[in-house]
């Protein structure tokens, strides 16, 4: 095991972030977006320092390693993505409704304003 209290070490780790923390982002963020991109680069250099006993610089430089492990992130969050959907789809409600129908309200507070404004549009006395 690496001792993580090794200035060398922190030195090391603190260069590989410096020098491919943006293009490790800017690569997620053409697949995804930019905030998602914030988390997972943050998340690939957290793994990547997690990790380390398993580099192994024989098998090859830093930067492709990094490039798997944000590969292997960005793969996950599209499988999270879909499950997420999917079960959304599966509840038939569109999509930013919350528990109890209500956009951004899960207490259900907001249905019955939305349909007294469309019961007033179309001429109709309200409940």
């Amino acid at each position: 095991m690496i001792d993580s209290s090794d200035p060398d070490l922190k030195e090391g780790l603190d260069q590989v972030f410096d020098a491919h923390f943006a293009e490790i982002h800017r690569y997620i963020a053409r697949r995804l977006d930019t905030d998602t991109a914030d988390d997972l680069a943050a998340d690939t250099f957290l793994i990547a320092f997690r990790d380390r006993h398993r580099f192994d610089a024989a098998r090859g430089a830093v930067r492709p390693w990094l490039y798997g492990i944000a590969t292997n992130l960005v793969a996950r969050h599209r499988r999270e993505e879909v499950r997420r959907w999917k079960a959304l789809s599966r509840t038939g409600a569109p999509p930013g409704v919350g528990a109890g129908g209500a956009r951004g309200r899960g207490d259900g507070e907001g249905r019955r304003g939305a349909g007294d404004g469309q019961a007033r549009r179309s001429g109709q006395a309200g409940p």
